[in-house]
């Protein structure tokens, strides 16, 4: 049996005497809609009886929209395990389906429905999800600004298609955008940086050539130059080859003083990683494709990274971020958790992160160039984000509502709202 302590939310005042009366509330309905973004971003909204609703948010497949339309299928298909159930049980829940999730997108399935479970005990309790999660060791999270290179991603089906886009990618291309993103605010930015960028014969098979090394020191070096000594300036900067490239890649930057390297080879490979890390002075850093806390373990307990990147639409949700925040910290590692959706992610992804200890470094954002996205949500100070920092929501859940007519506007093609 349940008691509050808390008052509740005026609309949702009965709700406390079904409870004190022995009854559970139950899951109704999970709805999913995808919204075209610089990715696509699918929203879920899982329904119970009482009326009040949770929000969550998936990874999708890729920037183009079709390939959202299998991540929405898996989220409906776990209906069938959902419906009837008390969705205050989070942790019961989510041992149910987590099943269902897998590394890289696949994960999104679980995630997305488990952001919206927290949203509705949340609501339920009229408490914010923070304390829900054992309270918070910050009033405000510090935000890095993932730029991509030259032009911040705008339109990915266009902006991730390298042939054609040169211009982009120029030492002088990532100069001028990194003082132009600074000025807005941001304490931290980071790039993408692929050996592709360089050109023909920048790999020969899988192997990095000087070539490629020469023009990622130049895009490197103009960086540096353009937000002085000392800024924190991070790189993406998968090799997609071998350990030995990223070693010697590792090596060319170490001078800069870079706040890390991320996914300079797969993540599966632990050994290999272990490798690198011990080979180069930057710190490495990899975990948006990992899938819970338990294939972390690997990476953590031998100490192959500097920084895990768990991306919470991925990785299983609120409380698994959190778990594998604490997880890095016994073994002395830090956290910049990866994220790259909608504000409905963000404000989970920003719940998580006030629960984590200091490890914390900062949680990204990856949508500088989506004019529109803030408009996405009510109920929070605008801007959201400020100075480089988002404060912690002190209303009940998630804190947030969808503003409809904004999400109407930007919905993929041939998707409906919620239907």
């Amino acid at each position: 049996m349940i008691y509050f302590l808390n008052k509740p939310l005026k609309d949702h005042s009965q709700f406390k005497y079904k409870y004190k009366k022995g009854e559970k509330m139950k899951i109704t309905d999970i709805k999913v809609t995808v919204v075209r973004g610089n990715f696509c971003w699918p929203l879920v909204k899982v329904e119970t009886d009482e009326g009040i609703y949770g929000l969550g948010e998936a990874r999708d497949y890729s920037p183009v929209s079709r390939y959202a339309w299998p991540m929405k299928e898996m989220i409906l298909c776990l209906k069938r395990e959902l419906i009837g159930e008390d969705p205050a049980n989070v942790e019961y829940l989510f041992n149910k389906i987590r099943r269902y999730g897998s590394d890289g997108r696949f994960g999104g399935c679980v995630s997305g429905i488990e952001m919206a479970l927290w949203d509705i005990l949340g609501k339920t309790l009229g408490v914010p999800v923070y304390k829900l999660l054992g309270g918070k060791f910050r009033d405000k999270v510090r935000i890095y600004c993932d730029c991509h290179a030259g032009k911040p991603i705008s339109d990915a089906a266009i902006d991730y298609a390298y042939e054609g886009w040169e211009e982009y990618y120029t030492p002088e291309a990532y100069a001028k955008a990194a003082k132009k993103i600074k000025e807005m605010g941001f304490t931290i930015l980071k790039f993408d940086l692929h050996p592709h960028y360089a050109g023909e014969d920048a790999l020969i098979g899988i192997s990095l050539t000087d070539k490629a090394i020469k023009y990622e020191v130049s895009v490197v070096e103009a960086l540096r130059e353009a937000v002085g000594e000392g800024f924190p300036l991070a790189l993406d900067a998968y090799q997609g080859g071998t350990v030995n490239g990223a070693i010697r890649f590792g090596k060319a930057v170490d001078p800069y003083g870079l706040a890390w390297i991320e996914d300079v080879i797969s993540w599966q490979d632990v050994e290999g990683f272990k490798r690198i890390t011990d080979s180069v002075k930057t710190p490495t850093l990899t975990g948006e494709n990992v899938y819970t806390t338990e294939h972390f373990k690997p990476l953590i307990e031998n100490g192959a990274v500097d920084i895990v990147a768990p991306d919470m639409a991925t990785h299983g949700g609120i409380m698994e971020n959190k778990k594998v925040a604490w997880l890095a910290n016994l073994y002395g590692l830090s956290i910049a958790p990866h994220f790259a959706g909608s504000p409905v992610s963000m404000m989970a992804n920003i719940h998580a992160a006030a629960a984590m200890p200091h490890n914390l470094i900062a949680v990204e954002f990856h949508a500088v160039g989506v004019p529109w996205w803030e408009d996405m949500v009510k109920g929070l100070e605008k801007p959201i984000i400020k100075d480089g920092y988002i404060k912690v929501p002190e209303k009940p859940g998630l804190g947030i509502e969808l503003n409809e007519k904004t999400v109407r506007k930007h919905l993929a093609e041939g998707e409906k709202y919620f239907e």
